[in-house]
């Protein structure tokens, strides 16, 4: 009897708090010097140094909250019919999808077949908001409240683009746990679509290289 090899999980789950930890634990060593042969530790600095690269400035036309705070399909559906014919209308509109999208409870299946085929065009949308359910705790939530934003690339009718979204769990935010999805939309007589999942390196740089949203939801 042959085995299956285990699916792989549809959404981008990542946990930053490991790679904080990381550059923590190398970043301590600078602070050791040599004295007289032997190592000694020196005091650490009482605040931390300011980044050398901070994220650029958010874009004028960008609404993390577009048709509202809702996470319903008819919130979606209005966001589709908002959202200008401009890289930051396709971001907008992301990332109101994405508030529906990734949620637990999940979607239920009836607003699933009110947005498929019309706001995306993904093969399998009910499998890829269903497998929010793998995720371990009982419920949560994305927010666009400190998230960013990044155009990875722009045509005259498609934009790439990529999310950093905090996740609330139990109605707190969590502080290392990001959905990070990059998705290609294209604009059609209904206004922007989601067409593709997107495979963009270096996700986890999004504090640094993306754009903050302001406001949100």
């Amino acid at each position: 009897m042959s085995t299956q090899p285990a699916a792989r999980r549809r959404w981008p789950w990542y946990i930053l708090g490991a790679v904080v930890f990381v550059i923590v634990a190398v970043v301590g060593l600078v602070f050791f010097t040599t004295r007289g042969g032997s190592p000694e530790a020196t005091p650490r600095p009482t605040a931390p140094a300011t980044p050398s690269t901070s994220a650029p400035p958010a874009v004028e036309g960008v609404d993390g909250c577009l048709a509202g705070d809702a996470r319903a399909p008819q919130t979606v559906l209005d966001a589709q019919e908002q959202a200008p014919q401009t890289p930051e209308g396709a971001v907008s509109f992301v990332a109101t999808f994405s508030r529906w999208a990734a949620q637990k409870p999940v979607v239920p299946a009836d607003e699933v077949a009110q947005l498929d085929g019309v706001v995306t065009t993904l093969p399998d949308l009910a499998g890829d908001v269903a497998s929010a359910d793998e995720f371990e705790a009982a419920q949560f939530r994305v927010t666009t409240l400190n998230g960013y934003y990044r155009i990875e690339s722009v045509s005259d009718t498609r934009v790439v683009v990529t999310l950093m979204l905090p996740l609330v769990i139990n109605e707190a935010v969590d502080p290392t746990l990001r959905y990070m999805p990059s998705v290609a939309v294209e604009w059609t007589d209904r206004g922007w679509v989601i067409v593709e999942n997107v495979d963009t390196p270096d996700k986890t740089s999004l504090g640094t290289t993306g754009v903050a949203f302001t406001g949100g939801c």
